[in-house]
């Protein structure tokens, strides 16, 4: 089995009250790091993560830290139900969570997962667009943080990963092939800006293959 697949067989069987229920996702993205050329990534199971920010520490899911900062953070979301009431605050929230970290370090590298079930998906009335095609869009618009456009808010990148309750264990995640290579683009995004802005980053040679298969 893919380990992306395992990973949302591992979520969807916590409880949905469960504060790690992202946790096996966190620990293939800080695998997938290591894999490509950053092995000291902190998330998962392997630390608790709070992160300093203008108005408050914040938990995120995965970090990399450098010469005692915070270089690069990734968010993790998820939409099980409810699309329509859900969907609308999503973008604020992550604009805001965003922001309250980049206020006290603006060279931070940030990247933003979600997971959304499509068996909850629905169509908007306003366009007829579904409503993860609309959340989709909608990150995308933000993902555009790059020098010389650091403007507070924006992200570096993002990961929209689809996936159906309805299916059966080990087959769950939507157009498998491409959400992995998406995953291994968005990491590989991050890490390129982070070579950027921080080029005394002891980056280590890619594994080949990257994980995922």
């Amino acid at each position: 089995m893919h380990d992306i697949e395992r990973a949302i067989d591992e979520i969807v069987g916590k409880h949905k009250n469960n504060s790690n229920r992202l946790q096996p996702l966190a620990d293939y993205l800080v695998r997938l790091f290591a894999a490509l050329g950053l092995p000291d990534t902190r998330g998962g199971s392997t630390a608790e993560l709070r992160i300093p920010g203008l108005a408050r520490r914040k938990d995120w899911d995965v970090a990399y830290d450098f010469a005692g900062k915070p270089r690069l953070l990734v968010s993790l979301k998820s939409i099980w139900a409810n699309a329509s009431g859900t969907v609308p605050n999503r973008i604020d929230d992550l604009m805001g969570e965003v922001a309250n970290a980049q206020q006290m370090s603006p060279e931070l590298v940030t990247g933003y997962v979600m997971l959304f079930n499509v068996d909850e998906d629905g169509l908007r009335k306003e366009d007829g667009r579904s409503w993860s095609q609309f959340l989709e869009e909608a990150i995308r618009t933000i993902a555009i943080r790059k020098a010389p456009l650091w403007n507070q808010g924006l992200i570096e990148g993002f990961w929209f990963i689809r996936f159906d309750t309805a299916r059966p264990v080990g087959d769950r995640v939507v157009d498998l092939q491409s959400t992995e290579s998406k995953g291994v683009s968005f990491v590989s995004a991050l890490l390129a800006e982070l070579r950027r802005r921080e080029p005394a980053v002891p980056f280590v040679p890619p594994a080949t293959p990257a994980p995922g298969t």
